[in-house]
């Protein structure tokens, strides 16, 4: 029983010592998203639009609300420009996932997590 109090605590304090996700996290995690983005084959006003929506979600002054709606319309974005043909599947999962990725590092900020 005692092992498995150390054990137990020992746990807690390495998930204590690790911090929460801070909006610098997120913000590096937005970052490597925009050069992804910035290597697609976008044609038209696509690559601005893509690019527009996540400085959108990226400013500063911008409520947590607003990221994470802009980021949900950038995903939105991805199925809509691979229906149209403009992306790969391969592309527009990955233009997905991104958004999604940042979403859930602000998530994580909000929750305090």
């Amino acid at each position: 029983m005692t092992k498995f109090r150390v054990l137990l605590f020992a746990g807690s304090l390495s998930a204590a010592s690790a911090g929460a996700t801070t909006v610098a996290d997120c913000q590096r995690v937005v970052a490597q998203f925009e050069a992804h983005v910035g290597r697609l084959a976008l044609a038209g006003r696509d690559q601005p639009d893509v690019q527009r929506k996540l400085a959108e979600a990226a400013a500063p002054r911008a409520s947590m609300a607003e990221r994470l709606q802009k980021l949900r319309e950038l995903s939105e974005r991805a199925g809509a420009l691979e229906a149209q043909g403009k992306v790969s599947r391969f592309d527009a999962d990955r233009l997905a996932r991104g958004a999604e990725a940042a979403m859930l590092c602000l998530q994580r900020v909000r929750e305090g997590r």
